[in-house]
């Protein structure tokens, strides 16, 4: 357990399974899902990918609790470790919309990138993020990230063509925020 001021990051469980599907299959969630990533979900296919997702040594899937309600708001997770040359990409979603733009996902993005640098010592966190998705991009440079480069007209959603930004940070730079009040305790 990863734990900051106001959110925990938990290991994901079959207990939230019932959850995250409402949350992946909400209308909004749909518009910021990048490629690849199924739609709609079921709580059978979650569960399998569950199943699926053992090797914790190449990726990482927690579960987002607010502190003061216990309640589960949302994933951020890490995946496709490259132990070689030590980095990593992340993806978070908040899925509960009454707790976004509360600075929770902040939050819990420094969180995790602190456990991500100072404990398996990678070098460099990535993300891919849509260009409309202001918000979100904000909370990315926030915490730190820098915009990489740009893939225009990368996927074809809403009966568009939609750049994605490629946006990353390096440890040197997150260690350089000095994110004081963070107080992660990992338990």
């Amino acid at each position: 357990m990863l734990k900051s001021k106001n959110v925990e990051l938990v290991p994901f469980e079959p207990k939230y399974i019932k959850k995250f599907v409402e949350f992946r299959n909400s209308e909004d969630s749909r518009n910021f899902l990048m490629p690849g990533i199924p739609y709609p979900v079921t709580e059978g296919s979650v569960s399998e990918w569950l199943s699926k997702k053992a090797n914790h040594h190449e990726s990482g899937e927690f579960a987002i609790i607010y502190n003061e309600t216990k309640e589960y708001i949302g994933n951020i997770s890490y995946g496709n470790v490259d132990w070689k040359n030590r980095h990593c990409e992340i993806a978070i979603m908040i899925g509960e919309e009454k707790y976004r733009n509360r600075g929770l996902g902040t939050e819990a993005l420094v969180t995790l990138l602190d456990f991500i640098f100072n404990e398996l010592n990678l070098h460099r966190v990535e993300l891919k993020v849509y260009d409309f998705n202001e918000r979100a991009i904000k909370c990315y440079e926030k915490c730190g990230f820098k915009k990489e480069g740009l893939l225009r007209e990368v996927v074809y959603k809403h009966g568009r063509y939609i750049n994605e930004w490629i946006m990353g940070i390096i440890k040197s730079e997150f260690l350089e925020h000095n994110f004081q009040g963070n107080n992660r305790n990992n338990t």
